[in-house]
């Protein structure tokens, strides 16, 4: 099976990493955006046991990627599409795509023409991982991934097969036939912990102060309001109790939005708490916190820039 990461980020070099050192994978491949810059470089890792490794990077070119079987696209969910339309057509049909990002609105941007010719798979992944600097990383936590498809139809034995081979690499990965409610899941937690944390400057574990109970259960309230228009149903109470054991699990992390913020970047906002805004006016319901946290965080961000 050949395999390229898309993305030189924290979460693209562990998985590339684990594959690289995977007996079951022998054709592996990354596809780095300033790939010209680094061909010379080793890439860093430390594991979760503060084991140092160093390797080679082969990098994705023309060849690796028309011959690709999986592209497993690590990156931010407002970098898929871009990414994606950039190899579209080097891609082989059937080829499986893996989109591992925050949020969900991704998939409805894609054109129809690349949807119809791939399998495309979600993959969630609570693992935690530090960039230290380029191609320099820090396993940082030990945690599961789940993955499934959101699009396609491939046989259960293939899905299967790719599933084991990730699981190999770096376990606990764990197929699910409903994907999408684990990223509604997912979602719920990204909706209150990243843009508070962000807007507030503080760790994840001081999400748990009294002081945003009211605001949490408002945002969690909107979001399965909106959920429920999509045939998916949540529970607010349990959605709590899920946001405030994550929180108190992360409690030192600095969430990536946070991250994002403080690095002047883009964050990812648009397809968290700006997808419940998009969804609640496609479906008429109103979500006056979800929004406000959605352009506090915009205007966050212009102000950074």
């Amino acid at each position: 099976m050949n395999i390229i990461v898309v993305g030189q980020g924290a979460m693209g070099l562990l998985w590339y990493h684990h594959l690289a050192t995977s007996i079951t994978i022998t054709n592996l491949s990354l596809l780095a955006s300033n790939q010209h810059k680094l061909a010379d470089d080793n890439y860093h890792f430390i594991d979760s046991q503060s084991i140092a490794y160093q390797g080679k990077i082969n990098y994705a070119y023309d060849e690796q990627i028309q011959h690709a079987d999986v592209i497993f696209l690590c990156l931010k969910s407002f970098q898929i599409c871009s990414a994606l339309e950039k190899i579209a057509q080097q891609l082989k049909a059937n080829a499986s795509i893996i989109f591992a990002h925050n949020g969900m609105g991704t998939l409805a941007e894609l054109p129809e023409t690349l949807i119809n010719q791939h399998n495309i798979y979600a993959l969630l992944t609570t693992h935690g991982c530090l960039r230290k600097g380029p191609l320099n990383i820090i396993h940082t936590g030990i945690g599961i991934t789940d993955i499934g498809l959101i699009s396609g139809n491939v046989e259960i034995t293939e899905q299967q097969a790719l599933t084991s081979l990730l699981n190999h690499a770096l376990p606990t990965v764990t197929l699910h036939k409903n994907i999408v409610e684990r990223q509604w899941l997912k979602l719920a937690v990204n909706c209150v912990i990243n843009p508070i944390t962000a807007l507030h400057n503080i760790d994840n574990g001081q999400i748990n102060n009294n002081i945003f109970t009211k605001q949490i259960e408002k945002v969690l309230t909107e979001l399965v309001l909106v959920a429920r228009s999509e045939d998916i149903h949540l529970n607010v109470a349990l959605l709590s109790k899920t946001v405030q054991q994550v929180a108190t699990a992360t409690a030192k992390n600095c969430s990536s939005m946070r991250c994002d913020v403080l690095a002047h970047k883009p964050t990812e906002i648009d397809y968290i708490n700006g997808y419940v805004h998009k969804l609640g006016i496609k479906h008429n319901i109103a979500t006056p916190e979800n929004t406000q946290l959605w352009q506090a965080v915009l205007r966050q961000a212009q102000r950074n820039q």
